[in-house]
């Protein structure tokens, strides 16, 4: 008895060596937005916390939270914590660290149980360059001990938030009359940035669909290349007497973000086919959908999906696995002559 104690302990501390040894728990995540507006301006506007609400990305999900402001030095214009109270967000805090005046960064603790089950440190560097200023976001994490297997997930989440946080500061900074530009990795680019829109729809029933299909892989190359190729291999072979009967979409089988693998089908919807070589099948949409059209360039479709499983997650609601998800494409290039104008519906499949 008494060896067989000796070794489930053994095989306990082995375990958890192991465990200790496979997953650390942290996660580390950074994004950057170049903006053409002064070092100054971007510091000042930045110090006064009640600039972010419009843009933390943890207040997008309950627009009637109640926000209330602390300040650590009682005789200062400028709060060091912001609190939030909400329905689906819960509880939660931004505690901006004391610095020196015009200090160009700025490092928060995020307390935010509805999202990670511990605090995480939010810093932001602004960066004075030939093009403008830099802002750099950055999301550091570390997991409970026996929630470390969740690390990869929790790193897509932290990544994701940081690259939504940068959407909607740009979105603020827009409407702050201050001009911005994205720069990826660093690198300045020439498309500017426009603000995205998400308009959550609720859990819907979807009509199903007669149309043509094929199948698409997504590793290596950018999704909207392929997705690209796809549609108009498919239009080709259509012909012009077989014109769409609906907005073109995409059924999504296996999604891998952390690898970017995507696999599933691509679709335009078909009526009164003429022949030609595409045979057309109906596309079964059982039972309900959770649904959330986003306005803005498809480059950042997959922020929006991660804002539709937060959201799915905050409400409490179960994801029907091994069921495919589904974008519609309502607008796009053809119907708009801005990609911030092009509108998606994303339907997630979930449990009633």
């Amino acid at each position: 008895m008494m060896i067989l104690i000796l070794l489930v302990i053994l095989s306990l501390l082995a375990g958890s060596l192991i465990y200790t040894k496979l997953f650390s728990g942290r996660f580390f995540k950074r994004h950057h937005l170049l903006v053409e507006s002064a070092q100054e301006d971007l510091i000042e506007h930045l110090q006064d916390l009640s600039n972010w609400t419009d843009w933390l990305p943890w207040l997008l999900f309950d627009k009637s939270a109640k926000i209330t402001f602390e300040y650590a030095n009682p005789l200062s214009p400028l709060a060091s914590c912001l609190v939030w109270q909400g329905k689906l967000i819960q509880s939660g805090c931004v505690y901006l660290e004391a610095s020196r005046h015009n200090a160009p960064y700025f490092h928060c603790l995020i307390e935010a149980p509805a999202f990670y089950p511990s605090d995480l440190h939010f810093n932001i560097d602004v960066t004075k360059q030939k093009q403008g200023t830099l802002i750099s976001f950055q999301v550091t994490g570390k997991l409970p001990f026996w929630r470390r297997w969740q690390q990869a997930d929790y790193a897509i989440r932290a990544d994701k938030d940081a690259e939504l946080a940068m959407l909607l500061l740009h979105q603020h900074l827009q409407q702050s009359t201050l001009s911005t530009s994205f720069a990826e990795q660093v690198k300045p680019s020439s498309e500017v940035m426009t603000q995205p829109i998400f308009d959550f729809l609720g859990t819907t029933q979807l009509t199903n669909l007669d149309a043509v299909t094929r199948p698409f892989t997504v590793n290596h190359q950018p999704m909207s290349q392929k997705m690209d190729q796809g549609f108009h291999e498919l239009i080709t072979a259509l012909g012009p007497e077989n014109p769409p009967a609906g907005p073109s979409f995409a059924l999504y089988r296996q999604v891998d973000l952390a690898h970017h693998v995507f696999t599933g089908r691509l679709g335009i919807p078909v009526q009164n086919m003429v022949p030609c070589e595409l045979c057309p099948e109906r596309i079964t949409l059982k039972g309900n959908y959770l649904t959330l059209r986003y306005t803005g360039r498809y480059q950042f479709l997959s922020v929006a999906w991660h804002v539709l499983y937060s959201y799915m997650r905050l409400s409490k609601i179960k994801p029907r696995r091994h069921h495919e998800g589904l974008e519609i494409f309502e607008t796009g290039p053809n119907q708009a002559d801005q990609p911030k104008d092009y509108v998606t519906k994303i339907c997630l499949p979930v449990k009633s």
